[in-house]
C-alpha cells in the first residue's frame, strides 16, 4: 500500500517494495514508536507512523509517514487517524506533534485544515553532494 500511495499523484515517487519496507522497518525499530492504522474490512486502509522524543519543553512526537489508500484520500480517514493519534501519544505526556511536508500541495492544506501550522523558526532544507 505505501508503494501505491506514494508512487501516485502528488508525489511521483519510486518506491520499490524493497526500498520501502527498510524505510517502514527504520521507523518501526526508532525508540519510542507510534503507530496507527486504520481497517476498513479487514484491510488496512491507512496508517500513521513516528516517535516520541523528549525535547527540553517536553515531549514531541515526529509523524515520519502517514498514508491513506489512493481511493479513499479525502474521505475523512487520514483526520480520523490524526485524531486518534493525539489521544494515544498524550498517554507518553506528548504536548506537540511535528513532520515535514511539501509546501503548496495537497498534504500542506490537509494538515493545516488538521490544525498545524507553519515553524517561523524551521525550515526543511537539502544539499546535494
Amino acid at each position: 500500500m505505501y508503494v501505491s500511495v506514494f508512487n501516485a499523484e502528488p508525489w511521483n515517487d519510486k518506491w520499490t517494495t524493497e526500498t520501502a519496507y527498510k524505510r517502514l522497518h527504520d521507523i518501526y525499530v526508532s525508540p519510542s514508536f507510534v503507530g496507527i492504522k486504520y481497517i476498513e474490512e479487514g484491510v488496512i486502509k491507512g496508517a500513521v507512523f513516528g516517535n516520541c522524543e523528549q525535547w527540553y519543553k517536553g515531549m514531541h512526537f515526529n509523524i515520519r509517514e502517514m498514508f491513506v489508500t489512493n481511493e479513499l484520500q479525502g474521505k475523512g480517514i487520514g483526520s480520523k487517524i490524526l485524531k486518534e493519534l493525539e489521544e494515544r501519544v498524550k498517554e507518553f505526556d506528548v504536548n506537540s506533534i511535528i513532520l515535514f511536508t511539501e509546501k503548496d500541495c495537497n498534504t500542506d492544506r490537509f494538515y493545516r485544515k488538521n490544525g498545524f501550522n507553519e515553524l517561523d523558526f524551521m525550515s526543511m532544507m537539502e544539499k546535494s553532494i
